[in-house]
């Protein structure tokens, strides 16, 4: 996890459960990632993603990321910033350094997520292009942000 961490209310516990989520994915270790989710997870696209209905279930959710994630190459993604939302939620700025698989191009990913824990396991992730959306979608402005 990067430098940004704001402590709060938020469980450490919430931010590490994400961590070892991001880590199974980057080993594509689908039933230690599965068993970070709660049965009744979903995962709603940013509104730039070409379908944003949310994607309901770990599994179809486990689907959906190796799906976006297969043109580029292996990299771990990291948290750069962790927001406590309170409510056993947090917003976070993604962030990777990715490299296609055919052409080489070279892209950063940069997504805000908020993340909802239910029973210390994730319930719900919301993909936002900045972080202004992230925060208004946890009820916070950028004035309610501790630096």
């Amino acid at each position: 996890m990067g430098a940004g961490y704001r402590a709060g209310d938020m469980s450490q516990e919430n931010v590490e459960t994400m961590r070892q989520a991001l880590d199974a994915f980057h080993r594509r270790d689908r039933a230690a990632w599965l068993a970070l989710c709660d049965p009744e997870f979903e995962t709603v696209p940013s509104d730039d993603w070409p379908e944003s209905d949310a994607i309901r279930g770990p599994e179809a959710a486990w689907d959906f990321y190796l799906e976006a994630d297969e043109p580029w190459e292996a990299s771990p993604y990291e948290f750069v910033e962790v927001i406590d939302a309170r409510n056993d939620r947090f917003v976070a700025d993604m962030r990777r350094e990715m490299r296609g698989k055919t052409s080489g191009a070279h892209v950063e990913y940069r997504y805000w997520v908020v993340v909802t824990f239910r029973r210390e396991k994730a319930l719900r992730i919301e993909w936002f292009t900045d972080r202004v959306a992230a925060l208004e979608a946890v009820g916070l402005s950028e004035q309610d942000v501790v630096t």
